[in-house]
């Protein structure tokens, strides 16, 4: 009981805290080569896009988009070997509302086809990574 006042206590001093840790773990699994599961908008024309918030799971060898945090739950992979992303960009007031204010979005192709992923700039990395590209700066 102790601890768990402790904690809430600690967490109101620094609130950030609880978020800096997740981070390091996430970024410790991807290396490892587990997989990272975060918030995304995967926007377009393409099987594996949807009108709203998604969740991507991001290794280093595959990609997969589903519809909630439920992993197995109508999870589908994203053809990683023929995807390229064109730029990274904060969001701007061009793109579609249902990206979050603070996101980033990667404008990408598939083919000839153009989709959009944005998600949070921490976790952008994890999906150009995933795609075999640099992370951004």
């Amino acid at each position: 009981m102790i601890t768990f006042l402790i904690d809430g206590a600690g967490n109101l001093l620094v609130p950030d805290v609880g978020g800096r840790r997740r981070a390091r773990a996430q970024a410790r699994t991807f290396a490892e080569g587990g997989e990272v599961l975060f918030e995304a908008c995967v926007l377009g024309e393409r099987p594996y896009c949807s009108p709203g918030v998604v969740f991507l799971a991001a290794s280093r060898t595959a990609l997969h988009v589903s519809p909630t945090e439920v992993k197995s739950l109508a999870r589908r992979a994203l053809p990683t070997e023929h995807l390229a992303i064109r730029q990274i960009h904060r969001r701007t007031r061009s793109d579609p509302r249902i990206i979050r204010p603070f996101w980033s979005v990667a404008e990408c192709h598939d083919g000839h086809v153009g989709f959009v992923v944005a998600c949070a700039p921490e976790h952008m990395r994890y999906f150009t990574e995933s795609l075999g590209a640099e992370g951004p700066g």
